[in-house]
């Protein structure tokens, strides 16, 4: 099932402190049990938790998320599965992507890079939410699937956005 939150502040200077982070991933244990991950890149004003039950790639090190691209300008945290995700592994293996993990969320993250959110979005069938942060564009995305099986709350405060999926993260800020 899998847990993301994160909150994004207006001013980048601000930091996310790791353990609001640690404890946005501590409420929703029950969600993803197996491992935790968290990242507050400095300048950006940005923290994005996980909360991972292993399904696909049991390799702990290998899929923690919140995923970072190899130049860093890419950031993201995914809850839910991706149902064609072997086909659209398998074209992008075939156009010469490599992959770090054997997850079905890391296609997000390949796919963003090569096309952009919004030639990806179409693509992507399944149960689903993500944060995705792009550091060019100095834009984070919250994408939930077309149905909302899988929840994704946000408020806005003074400070910027919080955001998870339970309303309880909420209320850890």
């Amino acid at each position: 099932m899998c847990g993301i939150a994160g909150v994004f502040n207006r001013d980048p200077e601000q930091p996310i402190p790791s353990q609001l982070l640690v404890n946005m991933a501590a409420i929703q244990y029950h969600r993803g049990p197996d491992n935790f991950g968290y990242a507050n890149p400095e300048g950006l004003g940005l923290g994005l938790s996980h909360a991972r039950l292993s399904i696909i790639d049991l390799n702990e090190s290998r899929a923690r998320q919140p995923f970072l691209t190899d130049d860093a300008e890419v950031l993201m945290a995914h809850n839910g599965e991706f149902y064609d995700f072997q086909r659209i592994r398998a074209d992008l293996t075939a156009q010469g992507v490599r992959f770090s993990s054997k997850s079905d969320s890391e296609i997000l993250l390949r796919l963003y890079q090569r096309q952009g959110l919004e030639a990806t979005l179409p693509l992507l069938r399944g149960e689903f939410a993500f944060a995705l942060f792009d550091r060019s564009e100095d834009c984070l995305y919250l994408v939930r699937d077309r149905f909302g099986i899988k929840p994704q709350y946000w408020a806005m405060t003074p400070e910027g956005l919080v955001f998870g999926s339970e309303l309880k993260v909420l209320f850890a800020h």
